[in-house]
């Protein structure tokens, strides 16, 4: 039982737009670190690198990519393809992935998503600390409308109160992704609060998330976070019926 623990598989998510692979971890890479296919696109390609001083062996999967009670859902889909499913890359080489749609584009007027997955498989044995560290990219990617419309997202906030504490409320009632980051709270007297510094998670069209605030939050005071990468914040709608 003990030499099982020993060889515990350590899974770091490395997740688009803000994962960081540590110093222990191999050398695989992956390029870009989102995906946007234009309506017209049938395909676009991403490259798997590998940094290390090993051979290592990887698999790409695709999942449809929907948010369900404040939670993200990935569910195995065969509306896009990789190809290869399955790579060996060389120390110091890369390998290029295609991610090909399957379907015509969505005639509802908002884009679609779904997760790249890359997993990088275990091989040989663990390292002399006994762990061995397995790498993973989960990719976004984003399918626009029929017809490329401009789409955007409409953000409506809330600071709510449960018993697990202050939680941030966000409904995305937009045709277009959200991705917050750098979450901070305005009072009224011109003191600015950080609540969730970096990378928080994504709103896609039509759904709300929630994500735990820290103790500092307040049910007063402006919400401002990061959109999409934006260099200046923005400030959030605040849905006060719902505070």
């Amino acid at each position: 039982m003990r030499s099982r623990a020993l060889r515990l598989i350590l899974l770091i998510a490395a997740f688009a737009m803000g994962g960081l692979v540590p110093a222990f971890a191999s050398g695989l890479q992956v390029s870009p670190i989102g995906l946007h296919l234009a309506a017209s696109e049938q395909a676009q390609a991403m490259w798997l690198t590998n940094t290390g001083t090993d051979t290592l062996h990887a698999q790409v999967r695709v999942f449809r990519w929907t948010q369900v009670n404040g939670k993200d859902v990935l569910e195995a889909s065969k509306d896009l393809v990789v190809s290869p499913p399955m790579v060996t890359i060389a120390p110091g080489d890369r390998q290029l992935v295609r991610v090909i749609r399957q379907v015509p584009p969505p005639t509802d007027g908002s884009e679609t998503a779904y997760r790249v997955i890359v997993d990088e498989l275990p091989v040989g044995g663990a390292d002399k600390t006994g762990l061995k560290f397995v790498l993973r990219y989960s990719v976004p990617v984003f399918l626009a409308p029929s017809g490329d419309p401009t789409v955007s997202a409409t953000l409506q906030a809330s600071v709510e109160t449960t018993p697990d504490g202050a939680m941030l409320r966000v409904h995305n009632a937009g045709t277009g992704h959200a991705q917050i980051a750098d979450v901070s709270q305005h009072g009224g007297t011109g003191k600015n609060t950080s609540l969730l510094p970096g990378l928080v998670g994504y709103a896609l069209p039509g759904s709300t998330m929630s994500w735990p605030l820290p103790s500092e939050a307040r049910q007063a005071g402006a919400l401002r976070a990061r959109i999409n990468g934006e260099a200046s914040e923005s400030t959030l709608v605040v849905d006060a019926g719902s505070r």
